[in-house]
């Protein structure tokens, strides 16, 4: 039994490391409510109290710790609610709403910038709801009722580690910088945690004396070891051999295969964000964009403008974490490459192949690129003048007489025997040769798709104009977002036509295909989207779920463009800083790009340094903040999925397995026109998710109209479209799948 003295040194300790924790974590939001985290550091210390009181009563055990266990509830709530969530959530039956707010807060963590000043106020408060999530739980273990002092200090211990968990996670992924003065006060509270309610009044003095002492001495040797480059570098330690992700870049239009795990690939330190280019497709073979071979022994300056604008050099350095491949991911046109080995091939279209053994985990090297970022204006003042070479990206190939995506004999990329037609290049000139289309592309699978090209192109005053209207033909509201598409035999008219369903190969692939039949130089590139920059180091998380595919259209006298006509279906784009931070070509910074590395397009001398080894911060090797902020509401979490589990009773009817459909399928990404039928949603789910599904809303819908069926389909059934409404899509998206479709009881 602990004396009220030590009580009382124990609560203020834990105000004291819980406020210093809770604003630390507040501090990952812009303009953080600092009142009101301190206001719920105090109504948690205050059921600390109320239960070191508890510990003290006459009360039978089993009435302690239910008393104790509705102190903690209560106390979690009042936190919740001071911290900015709305008391009705908190009822139960408003649960299902909160937890619908929940996850889609938590799904726009996954990619933040830190701190988050976006637009999304369900992600700001899923950000801050981790403080007295953490706190609640530090107090509950910290101050738990217990009559064993071994039990107790066990607990204590638990309660520490939750109090630091909420100081090391922010810091972890947003540096406020001073971390040796942070450090020091972050010691003296452990120190006091630890050792000052042992401690008799005569040993105080004593001890703070040492632990100032300690502190001190510690300082300038903490600052000797301070270096940007890590003495140990935990980011490349392979304990069980690792994850080596590989991809094939070239177009299949199936449903996606990528993996979507959330593990980081590569960190890019970069002054702005930018596409990570890969491979570039510059063959349509009738079926899909593949890469072919003429463009490898092209000169890497040769597709570049005669007067390159030197505000548009870049410099990156790269690190290489999860991902091993032949290619090395660059930006632009690269025309320099530091520290990736000797044996590098590049080419005019960008895309750079390591000859010798690919690059892998721990490689980190230097780009200099020239990667254009014109505005509007620019573009459009761009003439409509091309070089004879650009003639070959506006080449088309037709697939031969019964030639199919779905018959797999046919090998990616064989041309031969086909059918090539040489659409003539855009020109201000009025005496433009006519398009062939009309005669070319009639009776082709293509026929139609040349015909839309067409009157979405004809009559625009400029290039840009044209381009911007193919892509807002793809931004518009007919088309959606999916990673199960169906396939097709002719996947990019079936696209267009038929399903209007895809991921970014569908969107990148039509796109392209229809600027070319246009008369405009366009291709499709591969790589990656920008990824979560972290402000501090200047570098950006390239993950697996950023792997991507665009379009460049080609410009006089600016060169090639990004465009990206995919739909921003990512999570963080609902946040408003996702992967689509540099789109179309808009040079949104305005300024002259900040490197100082050397170019032979700016006449400046040649570099002298050499690439190093190991020099990305660690950034990439600490857990993504989302899974952190989910683990530390997992409590919450519990609840909410008692109460989903609770929905259904054990004989669940028909119609209650409806009204849950109906409830999951927007939280999973799918929208339903209104008057949408079960039989139309059948064949949709056929379609895009797969024959499970389907199945499962044929049987509601036999169920519900049928006589004598009044039940809901079999539990496995369930299971399976909870699978296929969410393959592909990593953890978050299974987890948001469970919460959606939670497993039903067990009957009998």
């Amino acid at each position: 039994m602990r004396s009220r003295s030590t009580e009382t040194l124990q609560l203020a300790l834990f105000a004291a490391l819980g406020a210093f924790a809770a604003l630390h974590w507040a501090s990952l939001v812009a303009s953080p409510p600092v009142a009101r985290i301190l206001l719920a550091v105090a109504v948690v210390t205050a059921a600390g109290a109320l239960m070191g009181a508890l510990n003290r009563s006459r009360l039978p055990r089993p009435a302690v710790h239910a008393v104790a266990l509705v102190i903690v509830l209560v106390a979690g709530a009042a936190a919740l609610s001071v911290t900015g969530l709305s008391v009705r959530l908190l009822w139960p039956r408003n649960w299902n709403e909160f937890g619908v707010e929940l996850d889609q807060g938590l799904s726009g963590v996954q990619t933040v910038v830190w701190p988050y000043d976006g637009p999304e106020e369900s992600v700001r408060l899923a950000i801050l709801l981790g403080a007295p999530a953490l706190l609640t739980l530090a107090a509950a273990l910290a101050f738990w009722p217990v009559r064993s002092a071994v039990t107790a200090s066990v607990l204590r211990f638990m309660g520490l580690v939750a109090l630091l968990c909420l100081y090391v996670v922010p810091v972890t992924d947003h540096d406020p910088g001073s971390p040796l003065l942070r450090g020091l006060v972050l010691f003296a509270l452990v120190a006091a945690w630890l050792w000052a309610p042992r401690m008799g009044r005569r040993e105080l003095v004593p001890a703070l004396v040492a632990v100032a002492a300690v502190g001190l001495v510690a300082l300038p040797l903490a600052a000797r070891v301070d270096r940007a480059d890590a003495l140990v570098d935990y980011s490349d330690w392979n304990w069980f051999g690792g994850k080596e992700i590989t991809f094939d870049w070239n177009h299949s239009y199936g449903p996606l295969d990528w993996p979507r795990d959330g593990t980081t690939l590569l960190q890019v330190r970069s002054p702005r964000p930018l596409y990570w280019k890969a491979e570039v497709l510059d063959t349509f073979d009738g079926l899909r964009w593949v890469r072919s071979r003429s463009n490898d022994r092209t000169s890497p300056l040769g597709e570049l403008p005669d007067d390159p604008d030197t505000r548009w050099d870049r410099s990156i350095r790269v690190t290489v974490r999860s991902l091993r491949t032949d290619f090395v991911i660059g930006t632009g046109t690269p025309y320099r490459v530091l520290g990736a080995g000797e044996a590098v091939s590049g080419s005019a279209d960008g895309t750079l192949r390591r000859l010798t053994e690919p690059l892998r985990r721990g490689d980190t090297y230097t780009v200099r690129a020239y990667a254009p970022t014109p505005d509007a204006d620019q573009m459009r003042a761009a003439p409509a003048r091309y070089e004879p070479e650009l003639t070959q990206y506006t080449d088309v190939v037709l697939p031969r007489r019964g030639e199919n995506a779905l018959d797999t004999r046919n090998e990616p990329g064989s041309t031969a025997a086909r059918d090539r037609i040489e659409v003539p290049l855009r020109s201000d000139d009025a005496e433009q040769p006519a398009s062939p289309g009309p005669a070319r592309f009639a009776g082709s699978p293509y026929a139609r798709t040349e015909r839309l090209a067409r009157s979405l192109t004809e009559g625009t005053p400029t290039v840009y104009d044209a381009v911007r209207r193919v892509q807002d033909h793809f931004r518009s509201s007919r088309f959606t977002y999916s990673e199960r598409p169906p396939s097709r035999r002719y996947p990019l008219a079936a696209f267009l036509f038929q399903d209007r369903i895809g991921y970014c190969q569908q969107f990148s692939g039509a796109m392209a295909l229809m600027l070319r039949m246009s008369g405009i130089p366009a291709r499709v590139a591969t790589g990656f989207s920008p990824g979560s920059l972290n402000r501090d180091t200047g570098e950006y998380r390239v993950r697996d779920l950023d792997a991507h595919s665009w379009v460049e259209v080609y410009f006089s006298d600016i060169g090639w463009v990004t465009f990206d006509p995919t739909p921003p279906a990512a999570p963080a784009d609902r946040a408003g800083q996702g992967p689509r931070a540099a789109p179309e070509g808009e040079d949104r910074a305005r300024e002259a790009n900040s490197d100082d590395g050397d170019s032979p397009l700016s006449d400046r001398a040649a570099d002298t340094s050499g690439g190093a080894r190991g020099g990305g911060s660690g950034d990439g090797g600490g857990p993504p903040a989302g899974v952190l902020v989910a683990f530390a509401l997992a409590a919450l979490g519990g609840g909410v999925y008692l109460m989903a589990h609770r929905r259904m009773r054990p004989h669940g009817t028909a119609e209650a397995g409806l009204a849950e459909l109906e409830r999951a399928l927007p939280r999973l990404g799918w929208k339903l026109p209104a008057g949408t039928t079960l039989l139309q949603l059948e064949q949709r789910l056929r379609r895009a998710a797969g024959p499970a599904s389907a199945r499962y809303v044929g049987q509601l819908r036999a169920r519900r109209y049928g006589p004598g069926q009044e039940d809901a389909p079999p539990r496995a059934d369930r299971r399976a479209v909870r699978r296929e409404l969410t393959a592909g899509g990593g953890f978050m998206a299974r987890l948001r799948g469970f919460a959606a479709l939670p497993p039903r009881r067990r009957t009998g």
